[in-house]
């Protein structure tokens, strides 16, 4: 008896050894289990060679995104300083320090003494017209001085443009005529009223024309057809005839346009132009496709019996309706009407209507001259440039470096400012980004300012001579100027 409870008692303390020495064992292997998984875990993600590879993409993306340097721009001295006429001042000056510094060139307007004009220059005198800023001031100071007696005092690169078909982008009004009506995405643009004052806001422009009976024919563009059932106004800027282009100059037309892109590209360029033959045949397809359909349309021919204004019934008389190619007259306009009823127009020839173009803001004042820009440099003596809420997002417009022609205006508007930054360039000037320029238009005294065209644009003369810039060279050609004229 006794021996069997010693057997038991041996077989109970053999199995609790046992299993004590497995559960231990266990224990143990998965305590020694945890290490060795994080040892493994870090070999992977610390890999020298992959940390290697990530610095160097780290690095190789940071020195592609280094666009511009830092200015001491609250240093500022004034270079070079002159009158150019009565109330007219032109300045050259310095934003920060040798050799990290900025040039500007500012053309300062007294407006209330200065018997001067605003004017809006337009290349070659067709919407879609390119022309390099000295022949543009040529043309016109002839006609100036021959014709009226006065002076083209100073001229500056104005307007964007359409890299395919060359046409202004946004608002662009010269003499309160119409040379493109629609507003570009939320860019800015600057009215001037008749006393040469400027007024930067996000303008939005409507037209239409009241016949004697009182009925309306709503102008949806001014010399171009975008959609087939709108009503399009055209007049001298778009040519002598409506319709005017042939399918089969296409293919020239290409070239043309291809060869002309390659001669404006500039490498300080600010805008982001990207050559692809088969788009630019495509825009010009499309364009010819919505100017053809003016072959079938009602035209309705108009000329000016007044001075035309924008915000301002201008009268008009009726000349005539037809159809096909028909002449644009030089003191006049056509409208193309698509899918209109001709009994429903009755109008008789000589019958008196009014053109009126308006505006959505500061509808109450007359205006004669506009064009756009972006992004606003300053509002309401605000410096911060609004290009993402106008609708830029390109990183090399907005941070680059690049030569800039900029407008504005004091809080009272008594002063109007035409400026421009010189392009980079070593041990001279580095050119501004959109910050930069904005705390400069402040500095120089804009309560409001707006960015025009740059880059390979950017250009000035004074007295018909070049500023900022080698005297010897033309720049690149553009689509419009704007001017600071005098008549005697």
């Amino acid at each position: 008896m006794l021996t069997r409870k010693i057997v038991t008692s041996f077989l109970i303390l053999a199995f609790l050894l046992i299993w004590g020495n497995h559960h231990t064992s266990f224990v143990i292997s998965k305590i020694h289990k945890k290490p060795t998984l994080q040892k493994k875990t870090k070999s992977t993600t610390t890999s020298p060679k992959k940390q290697n590879k990530k610095k160097d993409v780290k690095s190789k993306k940071k020195k592609i995104r280094i666009f511009s340097q830092k200015v001491a721009l609250n240093a500022v001295n004034t270079i070079e300083s002159f009158e150019i006429h009565k109330g007219i001042l032109y300045k050259k000056m310095q934003f920060g320090v040798e050799p990290r510094r900025i040039l500007v060139h500012v053309v300062e307007v007294d407006i209330d003494s200065t018997p001067y004009e605003v004017k809006i220059l337009k290349a070659k005198n067709i919407i879609d017209g390119l022309d390099y800023l000295k022949n543009i001031y040529d043309d016109f100071q002839f006609e100036l001085t021959r014709v009226y007696g006065g002076d083209l005092l100073a001229v500056a690169n104005a307007n964007f443009w359409s890299a395919f078909r060359n046409y202004p982008i946004g608002i662009l009004v010269c003499d309160g005529e119409v040379i493109s009506m629609k507003k570009y995405k939320e860019w800015s643009t600057v009215f001037f009223d008749l006393d040469n004052r400027p007024y930067i806001d996000n303008f939005q422009l409507t037209g239409e024309i009241v016949l004697g009976n009182g009925k309306k024919i709503v102008i949806d563009n001014v010399n171009k057809r975008s959609e087939s059932d709108i009503s399009v106004l055209y007049n001298k800027y778009f040519g002598d005839t409506i319709p005017k282009v042939h399918f089969e100059d296409i293919e020239k037309e290409v070239q043309e346009t291809i060869s002309a892109l390659y001669s404006n590209i500039d490498l300080s360029d600010s805008t982001e132009i990207a050559v692809d033959t088969n788009e630019i045949r495509n825009q010009i397809i499309q364009s010819h496709r919505q100017e053809s359909k003016e072959f079938t349309t009602i035209k309705l021919i108009f000329k000016y019996l007044e001075p035309t204004l924008i915000n301002r019934k201008v009268k008009v008389e009726f000349v005539g309706i037809d159809s096909g190619v028909v002449e644009i007259p030089a003191d006049g306009f056509v409208v193309t009407l698509a899918g209109v009823d001709v009994s429903q127009i009755n109008l008789k020839k000589g019958e008196v209507c009014h053109l009126l173009f308006s505006t959505d803001r500061h509808s109450y004042i007359a205006f004669k001259s506009a064009v756009s820009g972006t992004p606003r440099l300053v509002r309401k003596g605000i410096a911060k440039h609004e290009a993402y809420q106008e609708g830029s997002r390109g990183f090399r417009f907005i941070a680059s470096q690049l030569p800039r022609t900029a407008i504005g205006t004091n809080m009272s508007k008594t002063k109007f400012y035409l400026f421009i930054a010189e392009a980079s360039k070593p041990n001279q000037s580095l050119g501004a980004n959109l910050s930069q320029l904005s705390y400069i238009a402040k500095r120089i005294g804009c309560f409001d300012a707006m960015n025009l065209d740059g880059g390979g644009s950017s250009i000035m003369l004074v007295g018909g001579k070049r500023v900022g810039g080698n005297e010897e060279s033309n720049g690149r050609r553009i689509s419009g100027a704007i001017g600071i004229t005098f008549r005697k």
